[in-house]
């Protein structure tokens, strides 16, 4: 009897001394990779062209003929149209030819725009007695075929041609004020075609 009482305590004294002894390791969160920020390239503005310059961009022939700004207008329906308050109006003739082979849509009026300081401004439709609107042609342009015509924008009445940037971007809806805008960089997946609105 007493042997086993003494192997049953020898016993729990060596299980109490390795449960004292074991080496617990410590639980580790594992470690995430900390995203590196990488600082975005701003891209400047492309040269612009001066007005009355033409660019191609595939088979279409591009050139903003002149700018010009009014504050008031006479409609296609003999009315006279002022601006909101604050604003005034800007007109861009452009020309656009079809060099190539086969028949092209024209780019949808959401494919320019006017750039103010930090502000992109969106064609709206014109309306002006004897001036063709851009935004009412909606035909295709059939190989050697051009078109004459004006977009209008409406911009601040602090603005002068001399500080008013018109662009062409054929690939995208969206030019985005700054060059680092994301999704809507200058050059880079998008060609941008860029015109003084100052008379050369």
């Amino acid at each position: 009897m007493n042997k086993k009482w003494l192997f049953l305590t020898l016993g729990l004294f060596a299980l109490a001394l390795a449960n004292g002894c074991a080496q617990t390791t410590p639980t580790s969160t594992p470690k995430t990779a900390t995203p590196t920020t990488q600082a975005t390239q701003v891209l400047p503005l492309p040269t612009p062209f001066a007005s009355g310059e033409q660019t191609t961009w595939q088979d279409l022939q591009i050139r903003m003929a002149s700018a010009e700004i009014n504050t008031q207008f006479v409609t296609e329906f003999g009315s006279e149209r002022n601006p909101s308050p604050g604003q005034k109006f800007l007109w861009v003739h452009i020309y656009i030819k079809n060099t190539g082979k086969n028949e092209i849509n024209l780019p949808a009026s959401e494919h320019f725009s006017v750039l103010y300081t930090n502000s992109e401004l969106k064609p709206t439709y014109g309306h002006r007695q004897d001036y063709p609107d851009y935004m009412a042609l909606t035909a295709p342009l059939y190989p050697a075929q051009g078109i004459d015509a004006w977009l209008r924008f409406d911009i601040p009445a602090t603005a002068g041609l001399e500080n008013l940037r018109f662009v062409f971007l054929p690939e995208s809806a969206q030019v985005g004020v700054k060059p680092s805008s994301p999704g809507y960089p200058w050059g880079g997946e998008h060609p941008v075609y860029v015109w003084e609105c100052s008379k050369p």
